[in-house]
């Protein structure tokens, strides 16, 4: 197989700050690969929402898509030039039956967490599948310049819960701290849209745009960053998400909370414990809030760290797998 363009869903409305890494993804494919980035084809949106059955075999060319869910279904796209690549997945044994038959016609699904990648193989999944990880966008690579720290924590997105807990324990046994987080009381908001505040006083206004985001998340010396999956409700699936690696190249020292057991395959397949032990009691976390408010980050590590993640190196590491694949 060989891409030769990339479907996207850039234009649609329902997005949030942190989707477009989505389309950043998208575009350094298309700069690496140089192919042409499309919108996602009206013909497929009209066939998908008739729920027909038709057996339409466009796109003519191999072709890229992310799919945000792996319980998404979208008939057009179950062909054999469509490459799809699952970002999103919860499919228990009883679903994965379903998730096969959606896919039965594509000769390779890519999916994003390594964990889903080992969990798929462990239940004799019947597709070829294989791992294209998160990544970060080339445009966020390290430079010389120093990141200018302006605040020593800084919490952006959603929180893990048990270190959310004792973040909130320690900036009350600690006022002379500075903290950003959403929400102006520290009773935590889910909802991504609300204003940040400085220790629950300045109104810094809303994240409206990836550059907010990122250019916020580096103005902090310190951010927290759980597994998805971990101490929250995602039915035993435990993923890294590329928040972590925002993080490092935001040049942020993370407290982290993580699976060092079994499931914790995305936390080794991304080294965590080079940047964190996995805390699980506030003294924990106290000692390791100590420790990174006195201590400057590596810097050059960090750098190193990130060359090995960056969406151009997967992008050439994905052409390779392909050609294999006829």
């Amino acid at each position: 197989m060989n891409i030769q363009q990339i479907y996207t869903r850039r234009n649609s409305k329902v997005q949030n700050y942190a989707q477009p890494i989505i389309y950043e993804w998208e575009d350094v494919i298309s700069q690496v690969l140089d192919v042409p980035v499309h919108n996602y084809p009206l013909y497929a949106k009209i066939l998908n929402r008739l729920r027909t059955n038709m057996s339409i075999k466009v796109p003519f060319i191999d072709t890229f898509r992310f799919v945000i869910n792996g319980r998404d279904s979208e008939i057009p796209m179950n062909s054999k030039h469509i490459i799809p690549c699952i970002i999103d997945f919860f499919e228990n044994k009883e679903q994965l039956p379903e998730f096969y038959a959606k896919h039965s016609n594509n000769r390779v699904v890519l999916v994003s967490s390594p964990f889903d990648y080992h969990y798929l193989k462990n239940n004799n999944c019947p597709l070829r599948v294989e791992l294209f990880p998160y990544s970060l966008p080339d445009k966020y690579a390290i430079t010389g310049i120093p990141l200018k720290k302006h605040f020593d924590i800084v919490l952006t997105g959603r929180q893990d819960p048990l270190l959310y807990s004792f973040f909130k324990e320690y900036v009350k046994k600690h006022p002379q701290v500075s903290y950003v987080k959403r929400g102006k009381y520290l009773d935590n908001d889910e909802r991504k849209t609300m204003d940040y505040y400085l220790n629950g006083k300045e109104n810094l206004g809303p994240l409206n745009s990836r550059d907010d985001f990122m250019s916020l998340q580096s103005q902090g010396r310190i951010t927290l960053y759980g597994v998805q999956g971990y101490d929250m409700a995602t039915m035993g699936f435990y993923h890294m998400t590329p928040h972590f690696l925002e993080i490092i190249a935001c040049g942020c020292h993370v407290l982290m909370h993580y699976p060092t057991d079994s499931n914790g395959i995305d936390p080794e397949f991304y080294e965590f414990g080079r940047f964190s032990p996995s805390i699980e009691t506030y003294k924990e976390f106290e000692l390791a809030m100590d420790r990174a408010l006195s201590t400057d980050v590596d810097m050059i590590m960090y750098s190193s760290y990130l060359k090995q993640h960056y969406t151009s190196n997967r992008v050439k590491q994905l052409k390779c797998l392909l050609k294999d694949i006829y």
